[in-house]
């Protein structure tokens, strides 16, 4: 099966080189994400990847994770407890991604990842992805590297206006409307998306996800004074009502609850732009942003609450940036700025503010010394007020060779202090039979359970448990880029992320009445490296493909050491006999697959105004680590059936699996379109272990855009 797919995926690469033309992403775009200051997409050094509207469109998707869960190496996760889903980059966890709307942070993070339908797509321009250490200008939750959202501004007067319906009974209502003048641009957006969620496990009370809908709300206002001065005020609004009923099952006990759940968001960002000179700009912008949920479950039948939850976030943020363009070959970039932090949440186990500021500064160079090279190097300086100061640099050199072919380097460090969740969690989830316990906190927790005589067993190493440090990586990224011919062009980035102390949750004891209880510890000395592979063509035109594919391989280094001195032993399965595990035993982390592919096929139909959009997705087997149960009621068995605390061979994998995306759409007069689609069509479920996967998924779209006459 294997081999079929390596052969599957080399013809298809070699067919597209055969009958190849250019992907609609053109090499004389500019992107901002990567320098923070305006730059040619053919210029730019860093690993990267731009997903434009005509992508986003052409796909029907509605919210953030379905656009990004068909692209290779963008890997989106199940959260533990089954609530959410994150955004993996380079084989790291969705913590170490920075999300950006409009190049400002989304903070609301349920634990470390942040919800990804929590963001519409009717309203996106473009998306643009830098992968890799990015801390030497987004600081340290940029250590995988920056998504960058960027929204729509007004260019002109008109309306659009979506409707969606989907399985499910699946709703995503659109209006936004951009008038603009000599002077001033207003934009404003407006999104309300609902479903009555889906039940991949019937016998369980509750479904898997249940019944929410949630309300978008954006403004974007432009005034320019002159031809030297602007002013933009951003503002988003986001509210989510959640109606919830859950089967919580803990040892013998088995309780039906129900309740519901509230989330806000509101951020507010307005920001002054000054020209001093033809050569040198400056920009002061404050970003805040607020954001909180609200839960309460009750017990089916007598009321008595049974679980409540309370969480809300306050992020600050004053910073001034300067550019100055030093000749035609040089710029610097300069900026500073403050974060002021407050988390307040029951899950603390009590409701007392945290707080934590970070001062920084950084400096970049970007220099075309002469024709063929560009060189962009920085260095951050992050000054926090729990941990020690650190330095982030990045060095990034491109060289064209010869025309359209071109090879990209890049080293850079990054740095992530363990946040407020990872010291201070106390959060007893009654709701999926687990508990969470910081580092400050859990040796204490432990011990008052063993005295308690309430703690089954440990899963992990007792010497271990409550120590925790700063995490710090060193990326090394090196690609080409190709384009053989007006038909054909081709990337190829190899990666290495080496990572000392990199934080893991991990299940470290076990109860009596079967609670699973996670805290968070240090990994080691670990690594992830990997290819990633993407060609597009034309193959004539009227048909557009791309193919693409990364190879990852995460692992342990202290387990490597281990399994080097011969002190890891696994268990056959039939036999039952003890062997010892060699490196190719070895599997590598949890949640990880080693093989990801997507080959996308659009086909444009002129005299019907019509398009075909199909997108095939592979991704390879992978283990994960067991729970005792999630908010569905549904125990999660580990992939480690030997109990050797790691994945090797012989261990218990989710097989790899296949999505088949389609959709279709229909354009009459430049202004109305339908769509029809169907996600999944060959409705692939594994309801314990990937239950973001809803199966079969059927939508009709209708959108229409009104543009005002120019008089």
């Amino acid at each position: 099966m294997k081999r079929d797919l390596y052969l599957l995926f080399l013809s298809i690469c070699v067919l597209s080189q055969l009958a190849a033309q250019r992907d609609s992403v053109q090499l004389d775009e500019i992107m901002v994400t990567a320098t923070k200051t305006d730059r040619l997409l053919s210029s730019v050094p860093l690993p990267f990847q731009i997903i434009t509207k005509q992508q986003i469109q052409n796909t029907g998707g509605s919210r953030l994770q379905d656009i990004l869960s068909e692209q290779a190496g963008l890997n989106v996760v199940s959260q533990v407890n089954g609530l959410g889903n994150g955004l993996q980059l380079q084989g790291l966890n969705p913590d170490y991604t920075m999300i950006l709307i409009d190049g400002e942070p989304v903070i609301g993070r349920y634990t470390g990842s942040l919800e990804l339908s929590r963001i519409s797509i009717h309203n996106v321009k473009k998306i643009e992805i830098v992968k890799g250490p990015s801390s030497s200008l987004y600081g340290s939750e940029a250590l995988a590297g920056v998504v960058n959202i960027i929204t729509n501004n007004a260019a002109e007067n008109k309306i659009n206006a979506s409707v969606k319906y989907a399985s499910r009974q699946s709703t995503d209502l659109s209006l936004s409307g951009q008038f603009a003048n000599d002077k001033w641009r207003f934009y404003l957006f407006g999104n309300r998306f609902g479903t009555q969620g889906y039940d991949l496990s019937p016998d369980v009370y509750g479904q898997t996800v249940s019944p929410f809908s949630n309300y978008t709300i954006q403004s974007k206002l432009a005034y320019e004074f002159s031809a030297k001065s602007s002013f933009n005020l951003n503002m988003n609004y986001f509210t989510e009502f959640q109606t919830n009923a859950y089967h919580v099952i803990s040892g013998r006990d088995s309780i039906k609850v129900d309740g519901t759940g509230r989330l806000n968001n509101f951020s507010f960002n307005p920001y002054y732009t000054y020209k001093l000179t033809n050569k040198t700009n400056v920009v002061a912008r404050i970003y805040s942003s607020i954001y909180q949920s609200e839960t309460e479950l009750f017990k089916k039948g007598t009321g008595q609450l049974h679980y409540s939850d309370a969480f809300k976030q306050t992020f600050l943020r004053p910073e001034i940036q300067s550019t100055c363009y030093f000749n035609k070959k040089q710029k610097w970039t300069a900026g500073a700025g403050t974060v002021y932090e407050i988390v307040n949440t029951s899950r603390y186990g009590d409701l007392f503010n945290r707080y934590q500021d970070t001062y920084y500064g950084f400096l970049q160079h970007e220099w075309d010394p002469v024709d063929k090279l560009n060189i962009v190097s920085g260095v951050r300086y992050d000054y926090n007020s729990s941990y020690h100061s650190q330095w982030s640099p990045k060095l990034a050199v491109q060289y064209n060779v010869v025309k359209h072919h071109s090879f990209k380097a890049s080293v850079g460090t990054g740095f992530k202090a363990p946040d407020f969740r990872q010291l201070y969690f106390n959060f007893n989830n009654a709701a999926a039979a687990y508990a969470v316990f910081g580092s400050d906190i859990v040796v204490n927790e432990l011990h008052q359970l063993e005295k308690d005589g309430r703690l089954l067993a440990y899963l992990f190493d007792t010497n271990l448990i409550g120590s925790i440090a700063p995490e710090i990586s060193f990326a090394i990224n090196f690609g080409t880029h190709h384009e053989f011919n007006s038909h054909l062009n081709a990337d190829i980035n190899f990666f290495r992320n080496n990572l000392h102390g990199l934080i893991e949750t991990r299940a470290v004891a076990l109860t009596t009445d079967q609670r699973t209880i996670y805290s968070y510890s240090n990994i080691n000395r670990a690594y992830t490296q990997g290819i990633e592979l993407n060609v597009n063509a034309r193959l004539n035109q009227r048909m557009q493909c791309g193919v693409s594919y990364q190879f990852l391989d995460a692992k342990d280094r202290a387990v490597i050491e281990d399994i080097k001195n011969g002190l890891v032993y696994g268990r056959d399965p039939v036999t039952l006999e003890s062997y010892r595990i060699s490196k190719k035993d070895y599997f590598g982390l949890t949640n990880r697959s080693k093989h990801n592919t997507s080959i996308k096929l659009d086909y444009h139909f002129p005299k019907q105004d019509m398009n075909i959009s199909a997108r095939l997705l592979y991704h390879g087997k992978f283990g994960v680590t067991g729970t005792a149960g999630n908010v569905s009621g549904i125990s999660i068995p580990s992939s480690d059936i030997n109990g050797n605390n790691i994945l090797d061979r012989n261990d218990r994998f989710i097989d790899g699996y296949f999505l088949f995306n389609l959709t279709v759409s229909k354009i009459w007069k430049e202004s109305l379109t339908l769509q029809l689609g169907a996600d999944n069509l060959f409705n692939y479920k594994n309801p314990t272990y990937i239950p973001n996967q809803i199966g079969r998924h059927l939508f009709i779209t209708l959108l229409y855009q009104f543009k005002r006459k120019k008089s």
